[in-house]
């Protein structure tokens, strides 16, 4: 059965919960660090009834294949997915461990949807690139094909990935780890690289920092020869070896080329011991490692030479059965696995052994299938948070896929997997152990010497990712900053959100020690040329780490390209225009940037809202909307009328009022003159105060509902005797709501800033920016690592920790798609013609929920 915390919906996914926590290869990838492995329980969202209508949820719009195309899945059909393994070559008894460890999962898994998941015939990759290629090519003629397991080998993977990439499908390998298959972990693709391609298992260049450490550490020796058999994987990873123990200042005597099917590799050893190596690095497949253990006492020279062996000769019984092996040290990543547990499954460790033996027998030692099992559940879990059902047919979208693989985070059997920018998931901690007795090998597998984890407080180093990390010494502060609407008409927007913020920062308190300084607050002045001055600011100094902000859509707008390119992020709580996220249906906004997130609505949402209130709820089939033609009302109007057009309404005009509304009075006649049942005005009091004042005696609009939109706080217009005014705000009432993480209730808040303060929140998002600021501080707390007395926070990481935000907050469970919409939207609309009550909650005549 699939636990609850799993993938999630909406153009992205997390698996695991960031704020609810929970060997062969190719190209690296910038790196995130773990999330915090607190659970905190999430509360369902509670809300105050009251004699409101809902509107039903709207219809969705048939799915539209994205540029990737889709699978459909019939009636009674199977998803079909595949598995790509190492059946007949080198790494055969690594493949059937993998496609084992593929069908547990599935079988775990369950149906999708209530479509069964077929895993089909596995292929054979033959661990070479042409094997790889062909078995892809029968994959990609597939068009049912969902997704793909595989490959076993790094070699495989270079013929495999181009075809599956081309075909649009996404593939998962469980262990292949050369670097040229993901990136060099410092934001350039590997050779081999494709879109499509992810992988659960190391990076290699993990695996070289590591024997690097150990060799110049423990070992102290400083001269090495490395030895590799031409393949992407055992020359990906010599070669990183040997650029990592140089850059340790280590010396590299030689770099070998053993050819497979040599049965003589004296004369090459020879050719390396007149280096004089303290230290030999094999990294090969076995039949040739076994010939260097046989024949290394034949040459002189290495009579006290030093052996380390790579991840995949520490997995082999004969290797390491062979009595010329005891001495020889081997690599691999750290398999301690403990109680781990796979987040999606529910499965832990110590089950899966079990039910292992129980289909396919003993369970190999090591159990590296563990990491197959990931990879698959992996996958079924994006294909699931793609998926969408229309008519008895269910629609994969591929495009959708991969961004669900892009956002993927969540605990494995085998650790923490998260996935960077070129589809490096898994985790990074690695080992070395001492092998001293070819009859007992779990002993020696035991037998760790070394530990090594790129994060934490032992030998390694912190990667900085593609944006770079910021470094907070001994007594530093971690900085963030506010960008908001502080001064001129809108300060009421901005000034409230400031003062929660402030308090959220009080309420989380230290990040691993270190204080949070929020600064001096940056006015962005509800404008794009202040959006973009404050950017600057912000920009400029390297140690701020994120941004909370703005009160307006169209300073975001102006801000947004000089933060994200300065590696920033930012987390909104009151921009709604649908340009800074996307269209809800998968196309970005043309303001959106990655980097940016909001805890507010989409205003899609809201345009919808106001629709279904005006068509369905009065009951009036013709409107008109006036804007300002700034990224927020501009796009509103649209939202808007687009909403009630597909309702079947009828939009009489939409006009663009610029400058000061009290001279709009002519661009009203316009509208007036086709005499709208209803007239939509966008736009925050009391610049929308002046619209009703000279709409209330217009010939032509004596009838006519208007349509504000409102803090939700207190008397806002002044509304003409006999005339109906309805306002649209989010929702306000909280119920019994807490934002999980602190504990705090909107309650406790409220009563809070009242005695700071002696007045409530003036703003329809004060919850929302406590909610905001809790998300990017618990964000950071995710993304930051201490090393000695330096705390590190990768800005990268902080990405992929907002990316997988997933909570529950003041204002609802909040969950970030794919373009940075967190919200769970809900709107209300309110009878203000009561607005002389101290709150115009008491008069909700609707309320949205989609």
């Amino acid at each position: 059965m699939k636990s609850s915390t799993g993938f999630r919906r909406a153009g992205g996914m997390a698996l695991s919960l960031l704020l609810v926590a929970a060997a062969c290869g190719s190209d690296p990838a910038p790196v995130a660090t773990e999330a915090p492995s607190t659970t905190v329980a999430a509360p369902s969202t509670t809300v105050a009834s009251s004699p409101t209508t809902t509107a039903a949820a709207p219809s969705s719009p048939e799915p539209v294949a994205g540029p990737l195309g889709a699978v459909e899945v019939g009636p009674g059909e199977a998803i079909h997915i595949r598995s790509l393994e190492d059946l007949s070559g080198v790494g055969m008894s690594r493949g059937v461990q993998n496609r084992n460890g593929a069908a547990l999962a599935v079988a775990h898994y369950g149906p999708i949807m209530g479509r069964t998941v077929q895993l089909g015939e596995p292929l054979d990759e033959t661990c070479t690139p042409e094997g790889g290629r062909a078995a892809a090519q029968r994959i990609a003629a597939d068009r049912r094909v969902a997704g793909v397991i595989g490959t076993t080998c790094s070699a495989a993977a270079t013929g495999a990935a181009p075809v599956l990439s081309e075909a649009g499908m996404a593939m998962i390998s469980a262990v292949n780890t050369s670097p040229y298959m993901t990136s060099d972990l410092e934001g350039t693709p590997g050779e081999h690289w494709r879109e499509g391609y992810y992988r659960v298992s190391h990076n290699d260049l993990y695996q070289s920092f590591a024997v690097a450490d150990f060799v110049i550490g423990p070992l102290g020796l400083t001269r090495a020869a490395a030895v590799h058999d031409g393949d992407a994987y055992t020359e990906g990873l010599a070669s990183a070896f040997v650029d990592s123990f140089t850059a340790r200042g280590g010396e590299i005597t030689s770099l070998s080329h053993a050819n497979r099917g040599d049965e003589d590799l004296v004369p090459l050893l020879t050719a390396v011991a007149e280096g004089s190596p303290e230290v030999i690095f094999t990294a090969l497949w076995p039949p040739e490692a076994k010939l260097i253990a046989r024949q290394m006492s034949q040459v002189p020279g290495l009579e006290n030479t030093v052996v380390i062996g790579n991840y995949e000769l520490r997995l082999n019984d004969d290797l390491l059965g062979m009595p010329e092996t005891e001495g020889m040290y081997f690599s691999g990543p750290d398999l301690r696995l403990g109680a781990n547990r796979n987040s999606i499954t529910g499965k832990s460790v110590e089950e899966l052994l079990a039910d292992y033996q129980t289909e396919f027998g003993p369970s190999p030692d090591p159990p590296v299938w563990l990491f197959a099992y990931d990879a698959a559940t992996m996958l079924l879990a994006a294909i699931e948070a793609a998926a969408e059902e229309r008519d008895g047919t269910l629609h994969i979208d591929r495009a959708a896929v991969r961004e669900a693989l892009d956002a993927a985070r969540f605990n494995g059997a085998v650790g923490e997997i998260h996935c960077e920018d070129f589809g490096d998931c898994g985790t990074e901690l690695f080992d070395v152990i001492h092998h001293t007795d070819s009859s007992d090998l779990a002993a020696s597998r035991e037998n760790v010497v070394f530990a090594y984890d790129p994060f934490h407080e032992i030998p390694g180093r912190v990667v900085p990712g593609s944006y770079g990390v910021v470094e907070v010494p001994a007594g530093g502060d971690i900085e963030i900053r506010a960008m908001l609407s502080l001064s001129g008409d809108l300060a009421f927007l901005g000034v409230p959100n400031l003062r929660i913020a402030q308090l959220a920062v009080e309420d989380y308190g230290p990040i691993q020690g270190r204080k949070v300084n929020l600064g001096d607050a940056l006015d962005s002045m509800c404008s794009p040329d202040g959006g973009a001055a404050a950017a600057a600011v912000a920009a400029s100094d390297p140690q701020v780490v994120g941004i909370l902000g703005t009160s307006c859509s169209g300073a975001a707008a102006a801000a947004l390209p000089a933060l994200t390119e300065a590696g920033l992020v930012m987390v909104s709580s009151g921009n709604t225009s649908p340009a800074l996220t996307s269209d809800l249906a998968g196309t970005p906004g043309t303001d959106w940037r990655r980097g940016y997130y909001r805890v507010s609505h989409n205003d899609l949402h809201q345009g919808l809202a106001v629709a279904e209130f005006v068509n369905r709820q009065l009951g009036l089939g013709t409107a008109a909307v006036i804007h300002e033609g700034d990224s927020y009302s501009r796009g509103m109007a649209a939202a808007f009328a687009d909403a009630f057009a597909g309702l079947g309404g009828e939009m009489t005009g939409s006009v663009l009022a610029e400058g000061d509304p009290a001279g709009a009075g002519l661009l009203l006649e316009e509208l007036a003159a086709a005499s709208p049942q209803a007239l939509f005005f966008p736009y925050y009091p009391p610049r929308g105060d002046a619209f009703v004042q000279q709409a209330a005696g217009m010939a032509g609009l004596e009838e006519t509902v208007f349509i504000g939109y409102g803090s939700g706080v207190g008397e806002e217009y002044d509304i003409p005797e006999g005339r109906t005014l309805y306002l649209s705000i989010p929702e306000q009432r909280f119920g019994d709501n807490r934002n999980a993480v602190t504990g705090r209730s909107a309650d406790e808040i409220q009563t809070i800033y009242l005695n700071l303060y002696g007045e409530s929140p003036g703003d329809a998002f004060w919850a929302h920016a406590y909610d905001g600021a809790v998300m990017l501080l618990h964000a950071i707390d995710a993304a930051a690592v201490r090393q000695g007395e330096t705390l590190f926070i990768n800005r990268v990481g902080l990405r992929a920790a907002l990316d997988a935000a997933k909570f529950q907050g003041i204002t609802g469970w909040l969950s970030c798609d794919a373009y940075g919409d967190c919200a769970a939207p809900r709107i209300i609309l309110v009878d203000a013609k009561l607005s002389g009550a101290p709150a115009l909650l008491e008069n909700v005549v609707f309320t949205y929920q989609p």
